[in-house]
């Protein structure tokens, strides 16, 4: 029995066998009672019969009447009847000496009844020997009677008893029930549960699962457990394939960037070339110097794009917060430049020392730059701020804001969503947030994002500061 249907299944063919089982026992204790019912109704007849018998043997020896007589004849015959008819009844109910008393009292009974009274001395004599056969008789049904009811009580108990089992052992199961659907359906469902949230927030987190056997719930924990082993691995692919993505939205200003040392060195050669003979040590030392300044510019720009793209991890330091600002601006400075924006960089003194993944963390900004970019089509400002944050002692805090068209309210909460996008079909894949959120989740801080329609946008990152 691995899987839950099969464990309910036979749960529920134990109830209904139990129930069955339960029903028929009652319904034969019916029939039982039915029984010792009918019984005791003919041990009564038995015990009429008898105290009629002894009635008209008292009036018989009273009155003298043969009336009295014949009605003594006629009890004797039912009472014989029903002892010869209920032997096997009366066998069951009382021991088969007494039975056997019974049996020879009647013979007597019928014996001296049968016998001619001769004489009226002798009357004394009858009339005894009767009533001691009599008594026999009486006592005998008496008992029979007495010992049939309590029987009948001893099953009537049983009947009552029933119910309290039927209760107990269905309470017992209903127990197991709860117990098994709780261990094994809502406290998995429920981590299913908070997991799936998680995921939907672009949080991926495999579930922990003790339970035995490998049910249902078991393979759907096992399959969420291997998707989200998958996301892991791939997730890596996903952070580059944003890079450079991002980076294709700004290879002109790269290529422009890389154009302007280029050209001058070009230049500057062929001053070298044409004018070498007429030029100074000091002006040929000059130029030399402009060719390698070019160079070391063109070197920076291509050193740059290599960080930015590299897909290592781990690799945390201590860097300089304004030296990484300054080289994701000059990643995105052509975009800023079309686009007509205003980039202002406001950085607090005495900053405190903080582990960071250069790499992941310039793509995060990028990410929120271009953001930013693309929600100012009409120009604006841009301003990135890096301070200590006095409400959340032992973090600094990244704010990157703009003058943008800004977010609707109702949609704050989504931003973060995989897939979630504001922009046209074809203009956005919607992963830009949700690789950033897990970044900065990667650096053990957070982001939060606050945003007035019409006024602009502003995400704040909060990084854990180094002991």
């Amino acid at each position: 029995m691995k899987t839950i249907r099969s464990r309910l299944i036979m749960i529920f063919l134990a109830c209904f066998s139990f129930t069955a089982g339960l029903t028929a026992l009652d319904y034969y204790h019916v029939f039982i009672l039915e029984e010792k019912i009918g019984i005791i109704q003919q041990f009564n007849d038995f015990k009429d019969d008898v105290l009629e018998l002894r009635r008209y043997e008292k009036n018989y020896f009273l009155t003298g009447k043969p009336v009295h007589f014949k009605q003594i004849l006629h009890y004797l015959s039912k009472t014989e009847t029903l002892f010869s008819g209920l032997e096997k009844e009366m066998k069951m109910v009382l021991p088969l000496k007494e039975y056997e008393e019974c049996g020879l009292a009647l013979k007597e009974y019928r014996r001296i009844l049968e016998q001619e009274i001769a004489v009226e001395e002798k009357a004394e004599i009858h009339t005894q020997a009767l009533q001691s056969r009599g008594k026999i008789l009486t006592g005998f049904s008496e008992r029979l009677i007495r010992e049939k009811r309590k029987r009948l009580t001893r099953v009537l108990r049983q009947m009552l008893f029933l119910p309290f089992v039927f209760s107990t052992v269905f309470i017992i199961l209903i127990l197991v029930v709860m117990q098994m659907s709780r261990t094994e359906i809502l406290e998995p469902l429920r981590k299913m549960h908070e997991a799936v949230e998680k995921a939907g927030k672009g949080v991926f987190e495999t579930i922990s699962y003790t339970g035995r056997g490998e049910n249902e719930v078991f393979q759907c924990i096992f399959a969420f457990n291997k998707m989200v082993r998958e996301i892991e691995t791939r997730q890596e692919q996903l952070l580059q394939s944003r890079k450079m993505a991002s980076i294709g939205t700004f290879t002109s200003g790269i290529a422009h960037e890389l154009n302007n040392p280029i050209n001058n060195t070009s230049l500057l050669v062929e001053s070298l070339i044409e004018d070498e003979e007429n030029l100074t040590p000091e002006e040929r030392k000059a130029l030399y110097t402009d060719l390698m300044a070019q160079a070391d510019r063109a070197s920076d720009i291509v050193k740059n794009l290599l960080e930015f793209s590299r897909t290592d991890q781990g690799h945390f330091k201590t860097i300089s917060m304004s030296e990484m600002i300054d080289k994701t601006k000059q990643l995105l400075g052509n975009e800023l430049r079309l686009q007509q924006i205003s980039f202002h960089k406001q950085i607090c003194d005495n900053l405190p020392k903080v582990w960071i993944d250069q790499s992941r963390l310039q793509q995060a900004l990028v990410n929120l730059m271009l953001n930013s970019i693309q929600a100012m089509p009409r120009g604006g400002d841009l301003t990135l701020t890096v301070e200590t944050d006095p409400s959340h002692k032992g973090y600094i805090r990244i704010d990157v804001a703009d003058t943008g068209d800004g977010i609707p309210e109702e949609q704050l909460d989504l931003v973060f969503d995989p897939f979630f996008t504001t922009k046209k079909e074809g203009e956005g894949t919607g992963l830009g947030l949700s690789v950033t959120y897990n970044i900065i989740k990667s650096h053990n801080g957070w982001i939060t994002v606050k945003s007035e329609p019409g006024k602009g946008t502003c995400f704040s990152i909060f990084l854990p500061v180094k002991n």
